[in-house]
């Protein structure tokens, strides 16, 4: 029954995930179709899951009046019957280290205490690799060796092959490691470094560059 728009719903929120994680959108007719050929699930646990979290997307309607003990997480099993509900745990921080098995040695994070939700927004426009390791070098002091994003190499200073990489836009250099073009629109990237103390040269962890 299209009318209802349960699939139109359905092709929508499969196309926007699919296009997020860069996996083969597909049109309407084709949704319908996989839809269509899914095995039901047993009612009482579509019934249970959709209502749960039907509750969670109201919390977050009013988003402004609750705190993070209002969320919940919940583990449920009809079979024994089990209902476990949580609060959600915080997010791990990331503190600096008298000794990181890692790196064999001490490891300072800057800023002390940083969650893998935070970034570095570096605003300096479609910057080269040597303007970006400038900047963060006067916003956190540091010297940066490698800049990354994910297993894509950018930037690696040990590399003597890479020096006149220093020049190049980061965006370019993405572009051609990655050997496609910048999606339409996109005006950032995520990036990774490895950097040390400009001081002392300590380790130094920074959250993700964007």
């Amino acid at each position: 029954d299209d009318s209802n728009f349960h699939v139109a719903f359905v092709a929508a929120a499969a196309n926007l995930r699919a296009r997020n994680y860069k996996i083969p959108e597909a049109d309407f007719h084709r949704v319908k179709m996989i839809a269509g050929k899914i095995i039901p699930a047993i009612a009482t646990t579509t019934a249970m899951v959709t209502g749960l979290m039907s509750a969670e997307l109201l919390k977050l309607v009013t988003l402004q009046s609750r705190r993070v003990e209002d969320f919940k997480n919940a583990f449920v099993n009809l079979a024994l019957p089990l209902w476990v509900v949580s609060e959600p745990l915080p997010p791990l921080r990331f503190k600096s280290k008298e000794y990181d098995p890692i790196v064999m040695g001490p490891m300072r994070a800057k800023p002390e205490g940083f969650t893998s939700w935070d970034k570095v927004e570096v605003r300096i426009g479609d910057a080269t690799v040597k303007e970006l390791m400038a900047h963060l070098e006067k916003e956190y002091n540091v010297e940066v060796s490698i800049v990354s994003q994910g297993s894509l190499c950018l930037y690696n200073a040990y590399s003597p092959a890479h020096k006149k990489k220093l020049a190049s836009k980061v965006s370019q250099l993405w572009e051609e490691v990655k050997k496609q073009k910048l999606p339409p629109g996109r005006t950032y990237l995520v990036l990774e470094v490895s950097a040390s103390d400009a001081d002392d040269g300590v380790e130094v962890q920074l959250p993700a560059i964007r």
